[in-house]
């Protein structure tokens, strides 16, 4: 069952990477400079504070009324924060009123709120069906 989870953890990790290089020819496990906005940068700590102090919905609630269409740094700051997110362990998700499947959703309304949908199915068609998860 474990194995399970750090299966899932791993493919939410690797589909929001291959995007993240494929749109912003940037790869997250390589110490690269980022190249955004300070205030974008901002934002993300206070996100990522947050989910580390259980307020992940609040944080996430924050995310979503921020996104601006055109705005790729919105996009990557959601993509990084998805990425975080999938990090944590299920008690602390579960102790916070959020799940794995949350994340997924999140990933997903993001990628389609900017236009790369299929791109996103092509990378998860078949991840998530052993989990019960929908893609």
């Amino acid at each position: 069952m474990l194995e399970d989870k750090d299966y899932v953890m791993r493919m939410i990790h690797e589909s929001i990477r291959m995007l993240i290089r494929l749109i912003f020819n940037r790869d997250i496990d390589k110490n690269e400079d980022m190249g955004i906005s300070l205030e974008t940068a901002e934002l993300y700590r206070k996100l990522i504070t947050m989910a580390d102090a259980g307020e992940i919905n609040e944080a996430e609630n924050l995310l979503l009324d921020g996104l601006r269409e055109n705005d790729k740094t919105c996009f990557e700051t959601a993509l990084l924060f998805y990425e975080k997110l999938s990090g944590k362990d299920d008690e602390f998700l579960a102790e916070h009123d959020y799940s794995r499947q949350e994340i997924v959703d999140g990933v997903k309304y993001v990628v389609n709120f900017y236009g790369y949908g299929s791109l996103l199915e092509v990378f998860t068609e078949d991840i998530f069906a052993d989990e019960g998860m929908e893609t």
